[in-house]
């Protein structure tokens, strides 16, 4: 079973990753749907879609018996209908990886590291980020604070944001993996987010991590 990752925080936040591998058929055997979930599979036609949605539900047998229903919101955030856990889900590529919190709202991002960040860095970069990463940064500095901006995005839930303006990394040091925050900047509040970043082959993770404390408990959302 292709579960490449698997961390219980000591906060209560539970982050897993999944490789697909597996055709369509293996992954819906793991996946274990109900009747409900069977037809909401029914209505997805793209092939890639099906497996990420299957990979998604045998993600959540590793943490739950009986597997809970998850719906959408109106932006597109997903969210379960019979459990007060909070759900973060991400895909990139063959990965598929979910954050699950009961009590605070989890977020996470998977990314392929790609030349192409480069293309799009002058759309999310801040003025301050840009001088902390330099000249030079690496398609890895970049694809975190891309990540990290993805996760204070999910995060956030009162409306649109603006990845330059409004959602700030901060400095952090490369590694293969380290912790740092981010803080989300709107309508005069600022919410200081606690995030990890993980280095996984050719991908890069992004993920809250409530239990890191290098940070300023002052959130206003």
């Amino acid at each position: 079973m292709p579960v490449i990752l698997k961390i219980e925080h000591a906060d209560g936040q539970k982050t897993a990753v999944w490789e697909i591998t597996e055709d369509e058929f293996k992954l819906l055997e793991l996946a274990k749907l109900n009747k409900t979930d069977s037809i909401r599979l029914s209505l997805i036609s793209n092939h890639g879609r099906r497996l990420e949605w299957l990979a998604t539900r045998a993600l959540l047998t590793q943490f739950y018996t009986a597997i809970p229903s998850i719906d959408y919101k109106e932006n597109g955030k997903p969210f379960f209908n019979d459990l007060k856990d909070k759900i973060s889900i991400s895909h990139s590529g063959t990965m598929v990886a979910i954050a699950l919190h009961s009590t605070q709202t989890p977020g996470i991002d998977i990314e392929m590291l790609n030349q192409r960040i480069f293309k799009i860095a002058t759309r999310f970069l801040g003025d301050e980020e840009k001088v902390a990463i330099g000249n030079n940064p690496t398609v890895e500095e970049l694809t975190i604070v891309w990540g990290a901006k993805e996760v204070l995005f999910k995060i956030y839930e009162h409306g649109e944001v603006s990845f330059k303006e409004d959602l700030l990394v901060k400095p952090f040091k490369i590694s293969p993996r380290g912790s740092f925050s981010g803080i989300i900047k709107k309508d005069d509040k600022n919410a200081h987010i606690p995030m990890e970043y993980m280095q996984i082959g050719n991908y890069m993770m992004v993920h809250t991590n409530y239990s890191y404390s290098d940070f300023e408990k002052n959130s206003e959302l």
